[in-house]
């Protein structure tokens, strides 16, 4: 019988409506149902038909329970996996043109050769030809092995308990994996907590160890002292005895150089007397006297006291050979016993020392052991401070409001002392209002009641101008802001006048005219005036208000004001036209560090180094500095940090200005104009002619415009330091 040549167009699988030629891809997870009669299955709620059975094979090949003997029934060959080989893993690959058509000898049966084929076109179009596990493989496997057990009925019941056993094994392994999980993702947060804990507990073992260290070094370094105190000691005992050594040895070289002295006496006496008696024994012509039986005598008392002085000095030599003087012997005793004693007393405290050691090593394990203790309950106050400070309402930082009053910190500082938080909010708002009065040290009274009227004080030429005025007046209650701003307006019309007309009126006199053109009455005029000396005394700790209060009172110059804004205006204009040539008008600090040194070279090198960390304060957030907003001011005439310590350093510049002059004129009793312009010539030689006059015509002007002839030194200072007197009057050159 001729085999047809297969063609996979006339055995397809059976044609549904989503694709006539194969079924669709089989994704993991996808939920597979079969039926009995016709092969079905399910993906996505679709269902798919496998092709029947006799479809899937030839009218020979439907008789039940037959298998193909192959090859040897292969007569025809078939077509259908002519290019595929199977591997030893299982794989169906191409043959090749390596092969060399070495399949195409050996045909398959039909069935098997749509299946392979319908293996094949599944596995390729779901992409899972390797060899690998995966749910859509087992899936196309498992579809084509049902297809096998539904066309061998003989051998059916049997391949289907087989199929059965593997589906309820495959089964049972993915419900046991899906127990694990869990199980294995509590180990790795086990494994994770436990990593935490040994690093925390290595980092606990670790600071005791180095303050075990720090303790260990400590006490070798306490033993180090105690040896080298000891060997100290040792040293000067040795030297002690080396020096009673030499000293033993000096008293017997001065008991031998005695003992020849006093032979060399003894012999220099007997020589004299000798001559002596030989001078007595000539007579008149010269003529020596000799009594026979005297020199006999003499001669053999002279041997006897030979022979005893002999013996004696054999007796010396014998018995005090090697023997000191008693009074050398007792101080060598006496020193001898000082010694014995300090050696002792030394000994006690080398003991004590060691003691002491043994007591600091039972302190150290002490102090371990309450260490530890006291670490355990720091954790436990710490975590007991942790909830009570999440349980708690958190207080309110009192400090910042020190930045943004008057007087700034150290005034907060010092009217909030001791106060409840209701009173400091009182205070706060107080300063804010203006409702409470400064007693003058800085404090706000609370019970100074304020006036509903100002006293008048009178019309008379001491009074100054803008408060002539013979009837009390209406007290406004200005604020300090109000205040502030105010005096700003009036410095502003001020300086507007004098670049016009020149300075031809005093600023009593301008105030009233301020007011009288601003109001349109004298009445009202007046009343602003008291009002605002009111406010100037009453805000005396804002530093505007004070200034402009000693000035309207002729106790400053008003020529302070002025200079001070003259320069820093000048410096402004400098610096911001030379910062237009950076990128929108901002510059390095190191920039601005330049251009500092630049215009203010008598500034030293630290004073401009505070300049721009006080700049770079102001600007905290920015890499670059904003020149203009550094010399920016607002409606109050307030400036910013940079300008403020540029202010402090032009009235540090004063002060020691003033004490030089203080340390030249300390001395005398009273001071003249002339003494005082010779002091400053001698300590300014460069000082101009037109500040030097006017620094002297200040100084020793009264308050009614006359000149004080002479002054004492106290008032002299007081009067430099509220004048403009500084040793810089302009700036550097562009």
């Amino acid at each position: 019988m001729e085999v047809t040549p297969y063609v996979p167009t006339e055995y397809s699988l059976a044609k549904t409506e989503y694709d006539p030629h194969r079924l669709p891809p089989i994704r993991s997870g996808d939920l597979v149902s079969k039926s009995d009669e016709t092969p079905v299955y399910t993906v996505n709620n679709n269902r798919y038909a496998l092709p029947p059975s006799n479809i899937l094979r030839t009218i020979s090949d439907q008789q039940s329970g037959e298998i193909d003997s192959w090859p040897a029934n292969a007569s025809g060959g078939s077509s259908a996996f002519r290019n595929l080989a199977l591997t030893n893993q299982g794989r169906l690959v191409q043959t090749g043109a390596s092969l060399r058509g070495k399949l195409d000898t050996t045909p398959k049966p039909r069935f098997l050769a749509i299946i392979e084929d319908y293996l094949y076109r599944e596995l390729k179009a779901l992409g899972v030809e390797d060899a690998v596990a995966n749910e859509s493989r087992l899936q196309v496997f498992r579809e084509v092995f049902s297809t096998i057990i539904d066309d061998f009925k003989t051998y059916k019941p049997l391949l289907a308990a087989i199929k059965n056993e593997y589906e309820i094994m495959l089964t049972h392994l993915n419900d046991k994996v899906i127990d694990l999980e869990p199980l294995r993702q509590q180990l790795v947060l086990l494994s994770e907590q436990c990593d935490k804990k040994l690093m925390q507990y290595r980092k606990e073992e670790r600071e005791e160890i180095s303050l075990l260290k720090e303790e260990k070094r400590r006490l070798q370094q306490t033993i180090r002292q105690l040896t080298n105190q000891n060997q100290n000691l040792e040293t000067n005992i040795q030297r002690l005895q080396e020096e009673v050594a030499s000293q033993y040895q000096l008293y017997r070289r001065e008991l031998d150089a005695r003992k020849l002295l006093i032979n060399d006496a003894n012999d220099l006496r007997n020589q004299q007397e000798k001559r002596i008696e030989d001078k007595e024994g000539i007579d008149e012509q010269g003529m020596k006297k000799e009594d026979p039986i005297m020199m006999r005598i003499a001669l053999k008392q002279a041997r006897k006291d030979l022979n005893g002085a002999l013996a004696k000095i054999t007796h010396m030599e014998a018995n005090y050979n090697d023997v000191v003087p008693r009074r050398d012997f007792v101080a060598l005793e006496a020193k001898s016993g000082e010694c014995l004693q300090r050696i002792k007393e030394l000994q006690i405290v080398n003991d004590n020392q060691s003691q002491e050691i043994e007591q600091l090593r039972t302190q150290n394990e002490n102090f371990k052991e309450d260490i530890q203790r006291l670490q355990r309950e720091k954790d436990e106050l710490n975590m007991k401070n942790e909830n009570i400070h999440d349980e708690m309402t958190p207080r309110p930082s009192w400090d910042l409001a020190g930045e943004v009053i008057d007087g700034g910190s150290e005034r907060w500082m010092n009217v909030s002392v001791n106060k409840t938080s209701q009173e400091k909010l009182v205070l706060l708002l107080n300063e804010f209002t203006g409702g409470n009065d400064d007693d003058g040290s800085g404090n706000l009274s609370q019970t100074t009641t304020i006036p509903e009227q100002l006293s008048p004080r009178g019309e008379g030429e001491q009074v100054p101008f803008h408060l002539r005025s013979s009837r009390s007046v209406k007290n406004r209650r200005l604020t300090r802001r109000d205040v502030a701003v105010l005096i700003q307006e009036i410095w502003t019309e001020r300086r507007i006048s004098d670049k016009q007309d020149g300075r031809t009126k005093s600023l009593s006199e301008f105030i009233y005219e301020f007011f009288r053109n601003r109001y349109g009455n004298h009445n009202t005029a007046v009343e602003m005036g008291y009002n605002l000396d009111y406010s100037c005394k009453r805000f005396k700790h804002n530093e505007n208000c004070q200034l402009f209060y000693h000035i309207l009172s002729g106790e400053a110059d008003e020529d302070i004001y002025h200079y001070t804004k003259n320069l820093i205006e000048q410096l402004a204009d400098r610096i911001i036209k030379e910062s237009e040539t950076h990128p929108n008008g901002t510059v390095t600090a190191d920039a601005f560090h330049n251009m500092l040194t630049k215009y203010l070279p008598n500034k030293t090198p630290s004073d401009i180094s505070e300049l721009v960390a006080a700049a770079e304060k102001e600007q905290p957030n920015t890499e670059q500095l904003s020149v203009a907003k550094l010399f920016s001011v607002d409606d109050e005439d307030n400036y910013g940090e940079f300008i403020r310590v540029l202010k402090r350093h032009l009235n540090e510049d004063k002060q020691n200005y003033a004490h030089d002059v203080s340390e030249k004129i300390e001395n005398s009793s009273s001071v003249s104009a002339k003494d005082l312009e010779s002091t400053l010539r001698a300590i300014n030689p460069h000082i101009q002619t037109n500040e030097l006059a006017h620094v002297v015509q200040w100084t020793f002007e009264a308050k009614d415009g006359s000149q004080i002839p002479s002054m004492s030194a106290n008032d002299i200072l007081q009067r430099l330091q509220n004048g403009v007197f500084f040793r810089q009057h302009t700036l550097a050159a562009s």
